[in-house]
């Protein structure tokens, strides 16, 4: 058990991330283990939670360490190197936070053992990225996948637009999309990311930037011989939930998605999942990076699921991390940041959009 006080960074109710001394007087019981941690990853939700009524307790989602204690019937062992994700839930234990030195890794669903052969500076980038595209690809689009006993349809040959390919997800959805079969494969990226996302699996990149980006899709798509009916937005930028500041005149993702769907397909034949609600825009579903098991959300105040959601997201990321040698290369460039200080402004800067093709690891100890 460990004892006294650590440094930890802290969300507040008011959205903001401050650094706090906080308890470690930590004890793992039953399946848990308590871990010290050694890395943990940045992502927009570590802010963008807050807008959700989730704050009030240590940050961070995202952590890779090692074991140091664990319960009765934990199936870790003292000395094992993990990596996982803590649960996303409104007013959560404080050891559920992956911005401290010691946390406890509550149970086996979101608790991997780092195989042989990956880094932890490359696994505790996965989870958040891994289950979201997992989320979206074999729950909201109804896909299957065979080789991790998912059932669904098959996604061979179908054509798919990943708006934001320089994403964590998005390249994370480019790399899993080749794994499960579609093609072609379509993404959206400023220039300078293309060559790098057509080595993950894509076939075509577009610059997001350009007056004609949908026009362009839409001739690529058609010259393609395909018809294109699903999209995933890696981003949902420019959509005024969560915090998000449009700008005057901006267009959502959403809808460019939209847009460079075939105009030929059938409304009810689209399938379109982002990475938030389009409130305007029913035909479009949201993904989540974590689902806790049972038939209501409990991030989302008791939201009705279908309990098998959770269930194929951890199919898939298991099956991912034992095939992660032939199905999984780090895609994006990782900044390693020492200090709780420096966490706290890398925290900010990647939730304004500051980091494209990057991945922020917070190096213990804080």
């Amino acid at each position: 058990m460990a004892t006294g006080t650590q440094k930890a960074i802290f969300l507040g109710p008011d959205g903001e991330v401050s650094i706090k001394e906080v308890s470690q007087d930590y004890k793992p019981t039953g399946n848990q283990a308590l871990v010290k941690v050694k890395y943990s990853a940045i992502n927009p939700a570590d802010l963008r939670h807050s807008y959700m009524g989730l704050h009030g307790s240590v940050a961070g989602y995202e952590w890779a360490g090692t074991a140091i204690e664990v319960g009765d019937s934990s199936p870790f062992t003292v000395g094992q190197d993990l990596f996982g994700m803590v649960e996303v839930a409104a007013n959560k234990p404080q050891y559920l936070g992956a911005h401290q030195n010691l946390l406890v890794a509550d149970g086996t669903q979101h608790t991997w053992a780092l195989p042989k052969g990956l880094s932890p500076e490359v696994a505790v980038g996965m989870p958040v990225a891994v289950q979201t595209v997992a989320d979206a690809l074999f729950n909201a689009f109804g896909f299957g996948f065979p080789e991790a006993n998912i059932s669904g349809s098959d996604a061979a040959n179908t054509a798919i637009l990943i708006w934001g390919g320089a994403s964590s997800v998005g390249a994370a959805a480019i790399q899993i999309a080749k794994t499960v079969g579609f093609n072609p494969i379509f993404t959206t990226a400023s220039k300078h990311n293309h060559a790098s996302l057509e080595k993950l699996g894509a076939m075509q990149c577009f610059d997001y930037r350009s007056p004609e980006v949908v026009q362009e899709i839409k001739a690529a798509v058609a010259k393609s011989g395909k018809k294109l009916r699903v999209v995933f937005d890696a981003v949902s930028a420019n959509i005024p939930v969560l915090g998000t500041v449009v700008p005057e005149g901006a267009i959502s993702t959403a809808e460019l998605g939209r847009q460079s769907c075939s105009e030929d397909v059938p409304e009810k034949d689209l399938l379109l999942c982002g990475v938030l609600p389009v409130p305007t825009d029913p035909t479009w579903k949201f993904c989540l990076g974590v689902r806790n098991y049972g038939d209501k959300l409990e991030a989302l105040g008791g939201m009705a699921q279908d309990p098998e959601f959770p269930v194929r997201m951890n199919k898939f990321i298991v099956w991912l991390v034992a095939n992660h040698e032939k199905h999984w290369q780090q895609a994006l460039r990782i900044t390693k940041v020492k200090g709780a200080e420096e966490g706290v402004r890398q925290i900010r800067r990647v939730f304004g959009g500051g980091a494209s093709m990057e991945k922020v690891l917070i190096e213990r100890p804080l």
